[in-house]
């Protein structure tokens, strides 16, 4: 049913959940993965301003190919470059690319409150992807994000209570 699977990473904690789910999707239909992320830019007046470094966006993804493949799960990674609010379009445009059966990705991503505001990347997915979508809501994912937050800043107010 599934042989051609896409795992969309952003480097959240969310996302990084989502190739354990994919690999055991795979194993079930025996399929292949194919890993995705896209960076993201944002345009000033003069320049681009890139939101990480190519090396930790090839880093992130080899990372992710080579976890597949010791788990036994034929795979392969790309990165593609787009504008701010644009990754939802790229990762449904690469998937039709592709040949793509499933689409798994994290509940949410690095830009928690754009995605308040404008709507998440998951979100923008799921109204315009052909295939169906996994989306990994894992329980531990939450808690690990729900320390970090703690750790580093209190949440802001009104925040709290929509997470």
């Amino acid at each position: 049913m599934f042989k051609h699977i896409l795992v969309a990473l952003d480097g959240s904690p969310y996302s990084r959940r989502a190739l354990p789910t994919a690999i055991e999707v795979d194993k079930r239909f025996d399929s292949s993965i194919f890993i995705l992320h896209v960076a993201e830019h944002d345009r000033g007046r003069a320049a681009s301003y890139s939101m990480e470094t190519p090396a930790e966006a090839t880093i992130m993804v080899a990372d992710a190919v080579e976890a597949a493949k010791r788990a036994g799960v034929p795979a392969a990674g790309e990165i593609r470059d787009a504008g701010v609010t644009h990754a939802a379009k790229f990762i449904v445009e690469v998937a039709k690319e592709k040949g793509i059966d499933l689409i798994v990705m994290g509940s949410r991503g690095l830009s928690e409150v754009q995605g308040i505001l404008l709507g998440s990347v998951t979100h923008k997915v799921l109204q315009t992807a052909d295939v169906p979508v996994l989306i990994d809501r894992s329980t531990t994912v939450n808690e690990e994000v729900a320390v970090t937050e703690e750790a580093v800043e209190p949440a802001p107010v009104g925040l709290a209570a929509a997470q």
